[in-house]
């Protein structure tokens, strides 16, 4: 995708981008008590992720990422549905929460955890994921590149499946010089 030549836009972004982020993991961490949570620090987090892509490209923004956002997903949606079953184990219902007080830690004081939290973590992993992954395919495909690149087709698409637009997209290497800043 080509990106703006704007100095100042690559600037502010990649500020709001951290600002964003650390905002998004404050919504998370008071999720669970207050308005916030995993879903709306997920979307906060996605949305830096979009600006981060506006400013310096697709392929910068899936660098900063690091990881597959589909497997991001998958990891969350684990965690939050084994946190949901755990209390099953003890014979307890379905998602009940359990709470723990940790008292006099050096530079914290006392910290309450609970199972809520890792929960709401699932959640932010399975949000930022999802979104990430549309992105990215959204992406590409305004850039004029398939959908999915050859070692996501092998992953994500059936063995008889044919790409629909691989006749009117040009390759990879074409438009590679024009994520470039």
């Amino acid at each position: 995708m080509k990106t703006g030549d704007s100095y100042i836009f690559r600037a502010v972004g990649s500020f709001l981008f951290f600002v964003i982020n650390v905002f998004a993991v404050y919504l998370l961490l008071r999720g669970h008590n207050l308005p916030g949570g995993g879903f709306i620090g997920g979307l906060g987090s996605a949305l830096s992720l979009i600006m981060l892509s506006l400013a310096f490209g697709v392929r910068e923004a899936q660098k900063v990422l690091r990881v597959d956002p589909t497997r991001l997903a998958a990891i969350g949606l684990l965690l939050a549905v084994v946190t949901g079953m755990l209390p099953l184990v003890v014979g307890e219902p379905f998602l009940r929460h359990f709470h723990w007080k940790l008292e006099e830690l050096p530079l914290l004081g006392t910290l309450e955890v609970g199972t809520p939290l890792i929960f709401d973590i699932g959640i932010f992993l399975v949000v930022v994921g999802v979104t990430a992954k549309m992105i990215f395919v959204l992406f590409r495909s305004i850039s004029g590149l398939t959908a999915l690149n050859p070692s996501e087709w092998r992953r994500y698409a059936a063995d008889l499946e044919e790409p629909v637009e691989r006749e009117h997209s040009r390759s990879s290497s074409e438009l590679e010089t024009e994520d470039e800043p």
